[in-house]
C-alpha cells in the first residue's frame, strides 16, 4: 500500500466493511425471500437483494481499483511524494534568438472590413410539460395477496388488454353484444355486468385476480388460475341480485401482482 497518503488504509477499511455488511443484508433479503409465502413480499425482497449485492460489488471494486491505483507507484492527490523524487534535472542550454525580418507595414486600405451580422435571437421559454397523472392508489384484494396451490409463475411479456363491459350477458357469463363503442353508464338497478379482454402469452395455470371497486373501496375481488386456451379472449363477470348500487366503479385486472387495466364506469 502506499504509504504516502495516510488516508488511503482509512478508504479501504471503509470499503471493506461497507461491502461485508452490504453483502450480510443481500442475504439476509435472499433469505426472506426464499421463506415468505406471499408473491409481493418475495418480489420486493428479492429487488432489495439484488441492491445491496450490487451495492457491496461496486465497494468491493472501488477498494481494489483504490489500492492497486496506489501500488502502481502513481501519486495521488495531496500525496507527499519521498525525498528525492523528482531527480534533478540538468538545465539545458538557453538557445540564441534569432531577429526574424519584421513585417512590412500594410496599408490600412488593404486591410478588409470585419462583417457584422444581426444578433441571433434568443429562444423564448417553454413551459413544462404538465405531469401525467398515475393511476389512483387502490388496496390490493386479499386474494391477489393468498398464494395458490399448482400455480406457475407469467412470464414478463404476459398481458391483458382491450376490455369492453356490457350489461347483456348470457346464463354463464359471456357478452352476448357488446356496444361500439363499449358503454361507459349503466342504469342503476342492472343486476349483471360482463366483460370481454385480450390475452397474450398466459401460460395456464398462471394466477390472475379481478377487482371491483366503488368510490375507492374495494367491493369484490377473486383470484384464479388461467385455463383459457391459447388465442382466446377472457371473460369477467359480476352479478348483484338486489341491483348494482349507484356511484363511480372502477374494475382492474392484475396478472400475478402486475397491474393490466383499469377501467371506470358509474351506475346511475
Amino acid at each position: 500500500m502506499n504509504t504516502g497518503v495516510p488516508w488511503v488504509s482509512g478508504l479501504t477499511g471503509i470499503g471493506l466493511i461497507g461491502a461485508l455488511l452490504a453483502l450480510i443484508l443481500a442475504i439476509r433479503a435472499w433469505w426472506e425471500a426464499r421463506l415468505t409465502p406471499y408473491l409481493i413480499v418475495r418480489r420486493a425482497a428479492e429487488r432489495r437483494a439484488r441492491r445491496w449485492l450490487r451495492l457491496a460489488l461496486g465497494l468491493a471494486l472501488g477498494t481494489g481499483a483504490l489500492n492497486a491505483f496506489a501500488r502502481s507507484g502513481f501519486h495521488l492527490p495531496f500525496e507527499i511524494p519521498p525525498p528525492g523524487w523528482p531527480a534533478p534535472v540538468s538545465p539545458s542550454p538557453t538557445p540564441s534568438l534569432e531577429a526574424l525580418p519584421s513585417p512590412s507595414p500594410t496599408s490600412l486600405e488593404e486591410i478588409p472590413p470585419t462583417p457584422t451580422f444581426p444578433p441571433t435571437p434568443s429562444p423564448s421559454p417553454t413551459s413544462p410539460p404538465s405531469p401525467i397523472p398515475s393511476p389512483t392508489p387502490l388496496p390490493y384484494p386479499p386474494t391477489l395477496l393468498t398464494p395458490l396451490p399448482g400455480a406457475v409463475p407469467a412470464p414478463p411479456n404476459a398481458r391483458f388488454t382491450d376490455l369492453a363491459l356490457t350489461d347483456v350477458c348470457d346464463e354463464r357469463g359471456r357478452p352476448l353484444r357488446i356496444p361500439v363503442p363499449p358503454p361507459t353508464a349503466f342504469p342503476a338497478g342492472t343486476v349483471r355486468i360482463c366483460g370481454r379482454f385480450r390475452v397474450e402469452n398466459m401460460p395456464v395455470g398462471a394466477p390472475w385476480t379481478v377487482a371491483w371497486y366503488r368510490e375507492g373501496a374495494l367491493e369484490d375481488s377473486s383470484t384464479l388460475l388461467w385455463d383459457g386456451r391459447p388465442g382466446q379472449p377472457g371473460y369477467i363477470y359480476n352479478t348483484r341480485p338486489a341491483g348494482f348500487p349507484p356511484g363511480r366503479w372502477e374494475v382492474r385486472l392484475y396478472i400475478e401482482d402486475r397491474l393490466q387495466i383499469r377501467l371506470e364506469f358509474e351506475v346511475r
